[in-house]
């Protein structure tokens, strides 16, 4: 797919997918198992794939995975922890419930930081 994109957009290309890719898995799945499978990964995009450098990417996927925890009950064990401690002092808090605060807030994290990898990567910062 990056390939098909020209040369001058591929990185910016990669960091946005990489990034929104890491917070939706991430909010699903523990972020420490999906981070560790998706390096190698990354790793051969790079060496395959021209215009593409490593540590930008490697930023995109820590921001991505992090942040998209938030997104879900599931997404990070410290959301689990809260809901335990909720519950033990009489406050349920569903999967929904957590997701319609937490998904929002995501997307908005989320966006914020590929923004910020944008303009950093266009500056040559990264």
């Amino acid at each position: 797919i990056l390939s098909a994109i020209p040369m001058e957009s591929r990185q910016i290309t990669a960091i946005i997918l990489i990034q929104i890719f890491a917070a939706v898995a991430s909010a699903f799945i523990d972020n420490i198992p999906f981070t560790t499978t998706m390096i190698p990964v990354i790793e051969h995009m790079v060496k395959t794939t021209a215009g593409l450098e490593l540590v930008p990417l490697a930023w995109a996927l820590a921001f991505g995975a992090c942040l998209g925890g938030m997104g879900t009950l599931i997404g990070a064990s410290d959301n689990i922890v809260m809901a335990g401690i909720a519950e033990q002092n009489g406050i349920h808090v569903s999967f929904m419930d957590f997701m319609k605060v937490g998904w929002p807030m995501m997307c908005l994290t989320v966006g914020v930081s590929t923004v910020y990898m944008m303009v950093l990567e266009a500056a040559g910062l990264l």
